[in-house]
C-alpha cells in the first residue's frame, strides 16, 4: 500500500522563505508565474523571437486585473436603430406586424436602450431596460415601449392583510 506524500507546503512550514530562495525574493509575487519573457515553455529562448514576432509583447504576463462586481451591460441607442432600419427590417430584427413594427431588444440580449440620436419611425420596443429620454423620443414620435422587467426598488409588495 502506498504511503501518502507530504505536501511541499507543509514541508516549508516553519522556513521564513518556504522554498523560494532568499526571503524578499517572491515577497508580494501572489500567485504569479514570473516576470519578463516568462511562461514561453521548453526551449523558452528558442521560441520567444517567434512569439514576438507572431503575438506581440502583450502575449507574456498578467495585465490589470479583473473586478468581480462588475457588471456588463450591453446596451443600444435610438441612433443606430435610425441609422440601419432597412438593415434591421431585412434582416428580421425589427418585425413588421400589421402597421407597426416591433423591436425586442431580449432576443438579442440588450439590457438597456439609450436615448443617442432621433428616432423618425413609429417603433415598438420591448425591453428590459430604458432611459427615461429613450422612452420621451419613442412615445413623441407614436411608438410604444414596453418594458419587460421591471426594477424591484420601484415596486412595493401588495400587502396582502389589507381588506
Amino acid at each position: 500500500m502506498l504511503k501518502q506524500k507530504r505536501t511541499k507546503v507543509s514541508r516549508h512550514r516553519g522556513s521564513s522563505s518556504h522554498g523560494g530562495g532568499h526571503k524578499k525574493k517572491r515577497r508580494g509575487a501572489g500567485h504569479r508565474g514570473g516576470v519578463g519573457l516568462s511562461g514561453s515553455g521548453a526551449r523558452g529562448d528558442q521560441k520567444k523571437s517567434m512569439i514576438l514576432r507572431k503575438f506581440g509583447h502583450s502575449y507574456f504576463g498578467k495585465k490589470g486585473f479583473t473586478s468581480i462586481h462588475k457588471k456588463s451591460n450591453k446596451v443600444l441607442s435610438l441612433a443606430y436603430l435610425e441609422n440601419n432600419f432597412d438593415k434591421l427590417v431585412e434582416a428580421g430584427v425589427i418585425v413588421q406586424e400589421e402597421k407597426e413594427f416591433v423591436f425586442d431588444s431580449t432576443i438579442f440580449k440588450y439590457d438597456k436602450i439609450l436615448g443617442s440620436g432621433v428616432l423618425t419611425k413609429a417603433l415598438t420596443i420591448v425591453c428590459n431596460e430604458i432611459s427615461d429620454s429613450a422612452k420621451a423620443k419613442v412615445e413623441e414620435d407614436g411608438g410604444k415601449v414596453v418594458v419587460l422587467a421591471a426594477s424591484s426598488d420601484s415596486e412595493e409588495p401588495a400587502d396582502s392583510s389589507e381588506e
